[in-house]
């Protein structure tokens, strides 16, 4: 009764902590949180709760996003570039629209040949990210490990991927590191799209409600009156929502690339970059499946939890120690935060108006995001404990800050493996997974 009562209290705090998300004040404080999944990593609390006497770390299973990286694609900024050129020759751009062209051809011309590749800060995050694992788990982590590290074979995870599997080997020369990327990895890596997801009768309901909160927050009007001398002659060869939509991901872009010190915020202002990072944070929530009533598309993590599941129970039967590190995306960290459970991912509405109040991007999948599972066992038992116990604890950090999962448990924020496991394995066996079939290759 004391481990449900004490369980209990756990998560009405951490519901309350849930439910005051995301104020004005927050973002008006921390402009470079419009971002949303561009916004930089942010530095954890560096409050990690010691672990119960006696227990000491012996793995970590790891799933990160790859660092800062260049917009994934050119095309925003060929449509930008052509659309201010033709302006230009048309003598249709103010004073303003000139200096916006000037900046957009420097962001262009510096994002030229990149597209999706990682940043150098993006390097410098994921290199911080292991020192911190380092430092923080010395009984582990100056042991002479084997570590498993795979990533996907996108060109910006798998260099995610070697600068934080250096930076450890820069710190444990002793670490036995193996890295690989491949296509054989990819159905847990990223969201194995051969799972069928069920179809939901308010999908398109909240698709059409999405577009209509997307076009009015970002209508592009203020932008098009600051930068044509003309805006409605100007909208003969620019859609206004479009426009709006490109300038917003340039703007949220340059915090990946800080060295250039460009920025494009003044487009927008205050208010006009909160309601960028709104629109982002409702499409994310509506895409993965997160928002009530849609079509339940985290399904596609599940093999990567089964994944996590298995590689543990491997380690734990191994009687070993060791460390698994996983590289992927985002569009994997925010459903599988939302499978595991994680307060910060689980208060989502279908109100997109409040969403950001219960629901953040920024502090689910910045660049760098990533989940940490650290495994602990009794190692050094209390004298009068007699022999030591095979109880296994788990903690669960986000973006290295511990969290909570919905399960009861008597010593937050450690969770026993005995109630944990079968729990996430119910989970899986509950979806009823179905495989879409895969045609036999052809001779």
């Amino acid at each position: 009764m004391k481990r449900i009562g004490l369980a209990l209290l756990g998560l009405l705090v951490l519901g309350w902590m849930a439910g005051a998300q995301t104020s004005r004040e927050e973002l008006l404080s921390h402009m470079e949180l419009t971002a949303g999944n561009y916004a930089n990593y942010p530095l954890p609390t560096g409050h990690l709760t010691p672990a119960p006497a006696g227990y000491e770390p012996f793995y970590i299973s790891h799933y990160g996003r790859h660092g800062a990286r260049y917009m994934t694609s050119d095309k925003t900024y060929r449509r930008l570039r052509q659309q201010l050129d033709t302006a230009r020759t048309l003598d249709l751009l103010t004073d303003y629209g000139k200096d916006v062209r000037r900046r957009i051809k420097v962001a262009a011309a510096d994002a030229e040949g990149r597209a999706g590749e990682l940043t150098t800060l993006g390097a410098r995050q994921h290199k911080a990210i292991a020192r911190r694992m380092y430092d923080n788990y010395p009984s582990l982590m100056t042991k002479p490990l084997f570590v498993e590290a795979n990533s996907s074979t996108s060109r910006r995870v798998m260099l995610s991927m070697a600068n934080f599997c250096l930076e450890l080997k820069s710190l444990n020369p002793t670490l036995d590191i193996s890295m690989d990327a491949s296509e054989h990895d990819m159905h847990y890596i990223t969201a194995d799209k051969r799972i069928v997801v069920p179809e939901s009768a308010t999908d398109d309901a909240l698709y059409r409600k999405l577009k209509q909160f997307k076009q009015r927050l970002l209508s592009g009007e203020k932008q098009m009156a600051a930068i044509f001398k003309d805006p409605e002659r100007a909208k003969t060869f620019i859609d206004p929502y479009t426009f709006a939509d490109d300038l917003y991901n340039v703007a949220s872009d340059m915090y990946c690339v800080p060295e250039l010190n460009l920025r494009f915020d003044d487009l927008f202002g205050e208010e006009g970059m909160i309601d960028g990072f709104r629109v982002y944070n409702a499409s994310w929530c509506l895409w993965e499946g997160l928002m009530p009533g849609a079509r339940t598309a985290y399904w596609r993590l599940y093999p990567l939890l089964q994944n996590f599941l298995d590689d543990a129970d491997r380690m734990i039967a191994s009687g070993g120690s060791g460390l698994r590190l996983r590289f992927g995306h985002d569009s994997v960290v925010l459903p599988f935060s939302f499978i595991l459970g994680f307060q910060e991912a689980i208060h989502a509405t279908d109100d997109m108006e409040d969403l950001h109040n219960h629901f953040s991007i920024f502090r689910l999948i910045p660049m760098a995001a990533n989940i940490q599972l650290v495994f602990y066992r009794k190692t050094a038992p209390e004298p009068a404990e007699g022999p030591a116990s095979g109880d296994i604890l788990v903690k669960f950090l986000m973006n290295e800050n511990e969290t909570s999962i919905p399960l009861a448990t008597d010593c937050y924020p450690y969770y026993h493996w005995s109630d944990v496991e079968p729990y996430y394995r119910n989970m899986i066996e509950a979806a009823h997974l179905v495989y879409k079939e895969i045609p036999d290759d052809e001779d």
